[in-house]
C-alpha cells in the first residue's frame, strides 16, 4: 500500500493542531477568532489537496463564525471576508450554485470598502471582485457584470504600474474580459485592444514579470476570436502557431497543459471548418482526448473538454458517417449532463446538446428509443428556457423537429399539431434579420403543407404560401429552391380553388 506523502501528513497535522488550539479557546476567549480562522484555512488547504467536500463545508462554517467575532472596525475583518469569499467560491466551482457566487461577490465588495484608495492591498481586492463578477457573467450571461468586471480590472491596472509584479496579471485578466465582451457584442475595438494588451504582456515576459506560456495562450485566443469575426487567415495561422508554441512550454505535468491542448484543438477545428481538411479535425479530436484525462471529474473545465470532443466527433460523423464517432459524442454529452445536475446554470445547454445528438442517431439507425429520449430532453431544456431566454427559440425548434419525426413514425396528428405551434413560437423569436429566420419559415411551411394534405384546411395552405413568399424576400443562397416550392404550392392551390 502506498504511504501518504509528507506534505499530506503535514496538512493533516496542521488541521489537528488547529483543532486542539480551538478547543483551548472556548467562546469568549480573546484568541477564539484567530483559532477559528486558522482551522478554517488549514481545512481549506486540505480540501485543495484531497478534494473532500466536508472539509470545504467546515472551513466555510468556521470562517463565518470567525467573521462574527470580527465586526466592523476589527483590524482582521477584511482577511476574514476575503478568505470566506475564496472558500465559498471554491464551493461554487464544485457545485455550480449561483447563490454561492452571489455571496462571494458581496463578500469581496465588503472587503473592498475596507481597502480604500491608498491601501496597499486595494488592487488585490479590485481584482478578486472583478474575477468573481466575471464568473457570474460566464454562468448567467448578465452583460452589466462583464462591463463592471472590465472597469474593475482597469482600476486595478492603474494601481499596478509597469514595475509592479502583478501588472501582467491585471493585463491578462483585462484582455480575457475584453475577449468575452467582443464575443458577446462583436465590437472589434475590444478584441483589438485585447491583442495589443497581450503583445505588451509578452514584452514583460523578458523582464521575468510573467509566465510566457500564459501570454502566448491568451494572444492565441484573441487572434482566433478576431479571425472568427473578420475571417483574416493570418490571424488563424498565427493563433495555431502560438498555441503550438504554448503547448511546448507546457509539457506533461504542467498545470495548464490541458488548456493548451484544448485551445489548439479549437483552432484546428476552426481551420477544418474553413478548409475541410480532415487531418485538422483528426488532430483536434486527438488533442481533446489527450486533454480529458488531465481534467478529472472534479476539474472545473472537464465539461469544456467533453463538449469540445463531442462537437469535433459530431463534425467527423457528419463528414464520414462513422457511427462510432456519434456514439462517443453522445457518451460525452451524457457525462456533461451528469456534471450539470438540476439547478446548474448550464443544464439546459447540456440537455439540448444530448437531444440533438440522439436525434441524429435516430436518423441514422431509426431506433425509436433515441427519438423518444430526444423529445424528453428537449422538453426538459425548454422548461429551463422560459420566455425571454436567449436560447428559447433553439429549444422550440429542436423539439418541433423531433415531434415532426415522431409524427412521421406514428402518424399521430397531435404530434404534428404541436410541432406547428412550436415552430410558430420559434418564428416569432426570429424576426427579420435573425440568422435562423429562413430555417424557421421553411420548417413551418413544410409542416403546414403536410397537415393540409391530411386535413384539407385551406388556412394551412395559405399560411405556408405566405411563409415561402417571406423566405424569398430574404434572398436565400438557394433561392431557386424556394421559388420552385412557392410555384408548386401556387399551382396546387389553383388546382384546389381554380383561381
Amino acid at each position: 500500500m502506498a504511504q501518504p506523502s509528507s506534505s499530506t501528513n503535514n496538512i493533516a497535522d496542521n488541521v489537528e493542531e488547529s483543532r486542539a488550539a480551538l478547543q483551548r479557546c472556548p467562546p469568549g476567549h480573546s484568541r477564539r477568532s484567530v483559532c477559528l480562522f486558522n482551522l478554517a484555512v488549514d481545512l481549506h488547504n486540505r480540501f485543495q489537496q484531497q478534494g473532500v467536500p466536508s472539509d470545504l463545508d467546515e472551513a466555510i462554517k468556521l470562517h463565518k463564525a470567525a467573521l462574527l467575532l470580527r465586526p466592523t472596525g476589527h483590524s482582521l475583518r477584511s482577511a476574514s471576508l476575503i478568505n470566506l469569499a475564496i472558500s465559498i467560491f471554491h464551493r461554487f466551482e464544485q457545485q455550480g450554485n449561483l447563490s454561492d457566487l452571489d455571496e462571494t461577490i458581496e463578500l469581496h465588495k465588503s472587503a473592498l470598502l475596507l481597502r480604500p484608495l491608498g491601501h496597499s492591498l486595494r488592487s488585490s481586492s479590485l481584482t478578486d471582485l472583478a474575477v468573481s463578477i466575471f464568473h457570474r457573467f460566464k454562468h448567467s450571461g448578465i452583460e452589466p457584470d462583464l462591463d463592471e468586471a472590465i472597469e474593475l480590472h482597469r482600476a486595478a491596472l492603474l494601481l499596478r504600474p509597469p514595475d509592479h509584479p502583478d501588472r501582467s496579471t491585471s493585463l491578462n485578466a483585462l484582455s480575457i474580459s475584453l475577449q468575452h465582451r467582443f464575443k458577446r457584442r462583436g465590437v472589434l475595438s475590444d478584441v483589438d485592444e485585447a491583442i495589443e494588451i497581450q503583445r505588451d504582456v509578452l514584452l514583460l515576459c523578458h523582464s521575468g514579470h510573467s509566465d510566457p506560456s500564459m501570454s502566448l495562450n491568451n494572444l492565441g485566443v484573441s487572434l482566433l476570436n478576431r479571425f472568427q469575426q473578420q475571417g483574416v487567415l493570418s490571424d488563424l495561422h498565427e493563433a495555431i502557431e502560438l498555441h503550438r508554441a504554448t503547448l511546448l512550454l507546457r509539457p506533461l505535468g504542467h498545470s495548464e497543459r490541458s488548456t493548451s491542448l484544448n485551445n489548439l484543438a479549437d483552432s484546428l477545428r476552426a481551420r477544418f471548418q474553413l478548409r475541410g481538411g480532415l487531418f485538422d479535425l483528426d488532430e483536434a479530436i486527438e488533442l481533446h482526448r489527450a486533454a480529458l484525462p488531465l481534467r478529472p471529474l472534479d476539474h472545473s473545465e472537464r465539461c469544456t473538454s467533453l463538449i469540445g470532443l463531442a462537437i469535433s466527433l459530431h463534425d467527423r460523423f457528419e463528414l464520414m458517417g462513422v457511427l462510432s464517432d456519434l456514439n462517443e459524442a453522445i457518451d460525452c454529452h451524457r457525462d456533461v449532463l451528469l456534471l450539470r445536475p438540476p439547478g446548474h446554470s448550464l443544464q439546459s445547454s447540456s440537455l439540448n446538446n444530448l437531444a440533438i445528438s440522439l436525434h441524429d442517431r435516430f436518423e441514422q439507425r431509426g431506433v425509436l428509443s433515441d427519438l423518444n429520449e430526444a423529445i424528453y430532453l428537449h422538453r426538459a431544456a425548454l422548461l429551463l428556457r422560459p420566455s425571454g431566454h436567449s436560447d428559447q427559440s433553439t429549444s422550440l425548434n429542436g423539439l418541433s423537429i423531433s415531434l415532426h419525426d415522431q409524427f412521421k413514425q406514428r402518424g399521430v396528428l397531435l404530434y404534428l399539431d404541436e410541432a406547428i405551434e412550436l415552430r410558430r413560437a420559434a418564428l416569432l423569436l426570429r424576426p427579420p434579420g435573425h440568422s435562423l429566420r429562413l430555417s424557421s419559415l421553411n420548417n413551418l411551411a413544410i409542416s403546414l403543407l403536410r397537415r393540409f394534405e391530411l386535413r384539407g384546411i385551406p388556412s394551412d395552405f395559405d399560411e405556408a404560401i405566405e411563409h415561402y413568399r417571406a423566405a424569398i424576400l430574404l434572398r436565400p443562397p438557394d433561392q431557386s429552391t424556394f421559388l420552385n416550392r412557392l410555384a408548386l404550392s401556387l399551382r396546387d392551390r389553383f388546382h384546389q380553388r381554380g383561381v
